[in-house]
């Protein structure tokens, strides 16, 4: 088999993959959730809860293209606002419809290069986007585990989950640290064409709003939490705020593994696990996962009206 064959079959092949990892774990979730309970909570659902919980997806949406914009800005030049923000929804729409985030990836790239940035910007600015979202959720995730097993005294109900999770974000703090001490040695060892990413990433790590830009970034992951918390409410699920901090960053953390589409099926069965924890059914932990991801799917699939209109061809503007 030739060597573009090979490609043409892991481009088809993994996303395959991914989509029948999704519906294989929400098949079997589905075998164990009551549907007439289901139902039947959501339709108790106020259009105010349901409201709220888009709007604080939306507000998420748009701190997400704020941090991009000011990630922008300390590697090259800024992207203006309301462009990031325009660019942000459709890589929410490319997401939500496609079983791959690169499409969406790819549109912020291109798009950010109509708004004046290098191609090398428009990318790097991505790629530090993407590390720094799954960082920040790592450490969100890490608190809300030890928050779990000290305070609540329950451990999560996936071996070492706490431990490799504490590794990864020990782990990565330390390598930042010695990758600003030591940069050159670094760059000694990179290959040629990673040279610009240890630029640019020397620029976030040694930029004076780099722990501000941080801070954004556990404020957008918290907006999920918050969210969650509301559905909880509306649904009259026996979750505290507190207990909400502690069970859900942890799913959030899962469904970011790149298995499945969209988190399908692994947020959900992350969620089950989860709430057992604090006593929450099979069936309501389920039916609060899957609303919450109809919703994330809502938010998404309106950015659709930002792929449908016409492209920008303006200028990076200061705000």
């Amino acid at each position: 088999m030739t060597a573009p064959s090979s490609k043409a079959l892991l481009r088809i092949g993994i996303p395959a993959l991914k989509v029948a990892v999704a519906l294989g774990l929400v098949i079997w979730i589905a075998r164990k959730v009551d549907f007439s309970e289901g139902w039947a909570a959501v339709r108790a659902l106020s259009a105010t809860t349901i409201s709220v919980s888009i709007l604080l997806l939306l507000l998420q949406a748009l701190l997400s293209a704020w941090r991009w914009s000011l990630l922008s800005e300390m590697i090259g030049q800024r992207l203006k606002l309301s462009g990031a923000m325009k660019l942000f929804m459709q890589s929410l729409f490319y997401n939500q419809a496609l079983p791959s985030p690169i499409p969406g990836d790819a549109a912020r790239i291109f798009g950010a290069i109509k708004y004046g940035l290098t191609i090398s910007e428009a990318t790097l600015g991505v790629v530090i986007d993407r590390i720094l979202t799954l960082f920040g959720l790592a450490v969100v995730a890490l608190i809300g585990l030890l928050i779990m097993r000290g305070f609540y005294g329950h451990d999560f109900p996936i071996p070492y989950l706490v431990e490799l999770t504490a590794l990864g974000v020990a782990g990565t703090i330390a390598s930042t640290l010695i990758f600003i001490w030591r940069r050159h040695f670094f760059v000694r060892f990179l290959p040629a064409k990673l040279h610009a990413l240890n630029e640019a990433l020397a620029a976030f790590l040694t930029h004076r709003r780099m722990f501000g830009i941080f801070m954004l970034t556990l404020v957008i992951h918290g907006l999920s939490v918050v969210s969650l918390e509301i559905l909880v409410l509306g649904l009259g699920l026996p979750l505290d705020w507190g207990q909400a901090a502690a069970a859900f960053p942890p799913v959030l953390l899962i469904a970011m593994v790149p298995i499945s589409v969209g988190g399908w099926g692994l947020r959900e069965g992350g969620m089950i696990v989860s709430l057992a924890v604090f006593g929450i059914g099979t069936t309501d932990a389920a039916t609060l996962s899957v609303v919450f991801g109809l919703l994330q799917l809502v938010v998404g699939l309106a950015g659709g009206v930002f792929v449908l209109s016409r492209p920008h061809s303006g200028k990076i503007k200061a705000l």
